[in-house]
């Protein structure tokens, strides 16, 4: 195979469906710093404005789950055009009020992580009935996760050098177009208009995190988001304290993550899900363990495009795992679970790791990420039967 993903872009609608979420998603690589940088121009100190992107993280794991159950129960169009719209209005509002502070600034930062449209759910929600063949499923995943690494990479460097150039309003105001084209060109489709949520009778109220495996699995993101967290802030920690530049050498890791999903989608790997996450996981747990030993930043970087490679494919992993695992009628609110539990993992990392940064040093919190990858692996190996047997509902579909 010339290309590893021709013949998923190569089939009807996969272009425009991958290309609107991408772009739809934009906003949610830019608002960290658009938020950070918004309240600083207005005058406000670095603790508001940190609280202020908290309050946009907390809102929009709350928000997630909520409105990827709403798509499963009406549909994708009647949940991502509204809430986009109301988003949209959010944006616009921060961006002619530019509050340096007070309930106001919090208020909209929560109701713009809130309302974020449940788009990259949706999309994976989608797959399945995309594919002719369910054997593509984990390599449609690597190209969807491999395809929105473009949004961490972009996402920042676009909302901190529009602002500097411009306005620090200006990135909220090109979040909100942004989140309006990519929302609208996706829903429009025939695959998002047509798609709808299988049904298995009464709903319960747990919705897929009544399913015991699909609890297993959100707990070994947690741990694998814990270290990702940790090992951030651990980066940006060691080079700051040796002069360094710490936002190239976290676009390295990037990079790494997307050479590790193309290579990842250049061949069918053999074997169940489960056990492919287990070997990743533990390549991944490698990776924290040999990235203390660099000595300086050529060869931090050089580590991290190594250990990156991991990054996507375990990713792409994940998401199959919850697509088999997830009951029926709630796969797009898993999938909204598993992006919650990402963002709850990471800020956890984050914020533990700049605690232990400052009592002991940048070198200590890789201890963390050790600790975190440990954890994720734990998640997955300690029961004597596997993560779970393939349910019926699965084997039903592959027949």
């Amino acid at each position: 195979m010339r290309y590893p993903y021709a013949d998923l872009v190569g089939l009807p609608n996969v272009p425009r469906l991958l290309t609107a979420a991408v772009i739809g998603r934009l906003p949610v690589g830019m608002g960290a710093i658009a938020i950070f940088l918004l309240v600083r121009q207005s005058g406000g100190s670095y603790a508001i404005a940190g609280f202020a992107v908290g309050a946009s993280t907390i809102a929009g794991c709350v928000g997630a789950p909520l409105l990827g159950r709403l798509v499963d129960a009406h549909g994708q169009p009647r949940v991502l055009i509204p809430s986009m719209l109301a988003q949209v209005a959010v944006l616009v509002l921060l961006a002619v009020l530019a509050p340096a502070g007070g309930p106001e600034l919090f208020v909209l930062c929560a109701a713009y992580g809130f309302l974020a449209p449940p788009l990259a759910a949706s999309l994976r929600a989608t797959w399945a009935q995309l594919l002719p063949e369910r054997s593509q499923l984990q390599r449609a995943y690597s190209l969807d996760s491999t395809a929105q690494e473009t949004i961490w990479i972009m996402g920042p460097v676009l909302a901190a050098s529009v602002a500097a150039a411009y306005d620090a309003r200006i990135p909220l105001v090109l979040m909100a177009g942004f989140v309006g084209f990519g929302v609208l060109w996706f829903a429009t489709s025939d695959t998002s208009r047509g798609w709808r949520a299988e049904r298995s009778g009464e709903r319960h109220l747990l919705g897929p995190l009544q399913a015991g495996p699909v609890r297993r699995v959100l707990l070994a993101i947690l741990g694998l988001a814990f270290a990702w967290g940790s090992l951030e802030l651990a980066i940006a920690a060691l080079a700051d304290s040796r002069g360094e530049n710490p936002g190239l050498l976290l676009s390295i890791w990037a990079v790494g993550s997307v050479v590790g999903g193309l290579g990842f989608a250049a061949r069918r790997w053999g074997g169940s899900a489960q056990r492919m996450l287990v070997i990743l996981l533990v390549l991944n747990g490698v990776g924290f363990l040999v990235l203390p030993l660099a000595n300086n930043a050529m060869q931090l970087g050089a580590l991290l495009v190594v250990t990156g490679v991991v990054n996507a494919p375990v990713i792409a992993t994940l998401y199959t795992l919850i697509e088999e695992l997830a009951p029926r009628g709630t796969v797009t609110e898993a999938f909204t679970w598993v992006s919650t539990t990402f963002l709850a993992g990471i800020s956890a990392g984050v914020a533990l790791a700049g605690v232990v940064s400052d009592a002991h040093g940048p070198q200590s919190a890789f201890v963390l990420a050790i600790a975190g990858g440990g954890a994720a692996v734990l998640a997955v190996v300690l029961r004597h039967h596997g993560l779970h047997p393939v349910p019926a509902q699965v084997a039903e579909r592959t027949m």
